[in-house]
C-alpha cells in the first residue's frame, strides 16, 4: 500500500498546480492516506489475501485514495495554521517507536465487525500518540475493513530504550467477549518513520444469544 499511495500523491502533487508546496510536505500527505486505508498483507493464520478481485481493487482503491489524498490536504493545512508540526520535525527526533497496525474479525465468518473499540494501553492507561492526528482508543468500521493503526509516543523519563517496552491492546464491543493482546516494542536504533509491527488477526467471541446477522446489514 505504501508503493500505491505514494505514486498517486505525487501524481497528484505533480499535477495540482494550486497546491502551496512549501505548506504541503509529500511524506505528510503520504503518511495520513496510509493511516486511514486497510493494509494489504497475506498473514500465516488466514492463509488468503484479504481483499477484493485486483481489477476492482485498483478503480475502488484508486478513488478512496484520491479523495484521502484531497482530504489530507486540508486538515494538514488547517493543523499548521495552529500548529507547525511537519514531517522533517518528526524525523529530526533521536527515539520513536514503530507504528502497530492489525485487523480484529469475528471468528468464525471473518467478518468485519464495526464498533469494536480497541485501545492500545501502557501501563494501564491509553498510551500517548505521537501527535494529535492519531486517536486512541481507535473504533472499527467497515470503510476501514477491521483494522487499526497506532503510533505511540516514546516517553523518554517512562521508557527505557534499551529494552523492551510492554504494551496492552484491548478490544472491546457490547456484543462481543472482550479481548486482549500482550506486546512489546523495542525502539530502533536509527529513525525510521515508516517501521511497523504487524499484529497477527485478533478475532472476536460473539456472546451467546446474539444474532449475528447485524454483520451483513
Amino acid at each position: 500500500m505504501e508503493d500505491i499511495v505514494t505514486s498517486v500523491v505525487r501524481e497528484v502533487l505533480k499535477k495540482d498546480k494550486d497546491i502551496p508546496k512549501a505548506e504541503i510536505y509529500e511524506q505528510d500527505i503520504i503518511a495520513y492516506v496510509l493511516n486511514r486505508v486497510p493494509a494489504r498483507y497475506i498473514t500465516s493464520e488466514r492463509g488468503i489475501i484479504h481483499g477484493k478481485l485486483e481489477s476492482r481493487f485498483k478503480f475502488q482503491q484508486r478513488t478512496d485514495i484520491l479523495f484521502l489524498i484531497q482530504e489530507a490536504i486540508q486538515n494538514i493545512q488547517s493543523r499548521r495554521a495552529s500548529s507547525p508540526s511537519s514531517v522533517e520535525e518528526l524525523a529530526g527526533r533521536e527515539r520513536m517507536l514503530p507504528h502497530i497496525m492489525g485487523e480484529v474479525l469475528e471468528e468464525t465468518t471473518f467478518s468485519i465487525i464495526p464498533g469494536v473499540e480497541v485501545t492500545l494501553l501502557y501501563k494501564g492507561k491509553p498510551a500517548a500518540m505521537i501527535d494529535e492526528s492519531w486517536t486512541n482508543p481507535y473504533t472499527t468500521n467497515k470503510a476501514t475493513k477491521g483494522y487499526f493503526h497506532f503510533w505511540p509516543e516514546f516517553a523518554a523519563k517512562a521508557m527505557d530504550e534499551k529494552k523492551d517496552i510492554p504494551f496492552t491492546i484491548t478490544f472491546t464491543h457490547p456484543k462481543f467477549t472482550g479481548k486482549q493482546v500482550e506486546l512489546s516494542l523495542r525502539v530502533p536504533e536509527s529513525t525510521n518513520l515508516y517501521e511497523s509491527r504487524i499484529i497477527p488477526i485478533t478475532l472476536m467471541q460473539i456472546k451467546e444469544g446474539v444474532d449475528i446477522s447485524f454483520l451483513y446489514e
